[in-house]
């Protein structure tokens, strides 16, 4: 109660700006705090009631979709101008699913890749892959998000096609970087692309050898199609550009899946969309 009659009054002795207000919590010590719970920490302190810790929370749907976009590369920073209308279903804006038929005509130009705040939004049919990580629905008012874990929105993550479409690109990014010269180099480089931090030993071990056991699995010429299908068609794209002398063109089809495969674990650890 003291913490929140000294911001109340910190509000109005700021001429009641919120700006101010939310500049203050967020560039406090509180609210820059790891999740990480110690043993101190959770004698001291075990439901967190003190705030002796950052509250460890999965990112809002918008955040989610938004961090495996900028990971990939794939994310169009441009700010503002119309709403942009992503892939979804055809069938959600059709009867029954739909009062009555919606137009969805799907952006292929770059805007598919914008972030999720300029999704256009229906109040009866919500966009998807949003719904499925607690985005409001647009037809009633909502004071705060649930917040959920289920396994839904793994699924999601694993086979949306957008967030598959962003696997692929992270694969191609890293394997056709010519300036790593071996397979470590690369899972480093991917981590640390996605997680913002170097791989522990124990994990980039684990990720040495799940690589491996993927370049074997899709060396089998019987497996060439599930192969084709995991690493789609990122590779063939950028295979079309110029030859420069810093990319690699000659990539084998084995090695597109299995690199595809290792970017979709790192992608949907729990770290990835797990505000730290």
């Amino acid at each position: 109660p003291e913490l929140l009659d000294w911001l109340a009054s910190e509000l109005m002795d700021h001429g009641w700006s919120l700006k101010h207000i939310h500049r203050l919590i967020v560039t406090s010590a509180t609210y820059q705090q790891q999740s990480t719970v110690t043993p101190q920490l959770a004698g001291a302190d075990p439901e967190n009631r003190l705030l002796a810790r950052m509250s460890r929370m999965r990112l809002p749907g918008e955040g989610v979709r938004d961090v495996f976009l900028d990971a990939s590369g794939l994310l169009n920073e441009q700010i503002g101008g119309p709403p942009v209308y992503p892939p979804a279903p055809t069938f959600l804006f059709q009867p029954p699913v739909s009062y009555g038929p919606k137009a969805w005509d799907t952006d292929t130009d770059g805007d598919q890749y914008r972030r999720a705040l300029y999704t256009f939004r229906f109040r009866s049919v919500p966009y998807p892959v949003l719904q499925n990580f607690d985005t409001p629905r647009g037809d009633v008012a909502c004071v705060r998000r649930n917040r959920s874990n289920t396994p839904l929105q793994a699924l999601t993550t694993l086979n949306e096609d957008l967030f598959v479409e962003c696997a692929q690109q992270l694969a191609v990014a890293v394997v056709n970087d010519a300036s790593f010269a071996s397979d470590e180099q690369r899972l480093i480089a991917m981590f640390e692309r996605v997680l913002s931090r170097s791989p522990e030993s124990d994990e980039l071990e684990s990720l040495r050898s799940f690589v491996q056991r993927q370049q074997q699995r899709f060396g089998d010429p019987s497996l060439a199609d599930q192969a084709a299908l995991l690493a789609g068609t990122s590779w063939a794209s950028s295979s079309s550009e110029p030859t420069a002398g810093d990319r690699r063109i000659d990539v084998p089809l084995a090695e597109q899946a299995a690199w595809t495969a290792v970017a979709r674990v790192i992608l949907n650890l729990d770290e990835t969309i797990t505000r730290p």
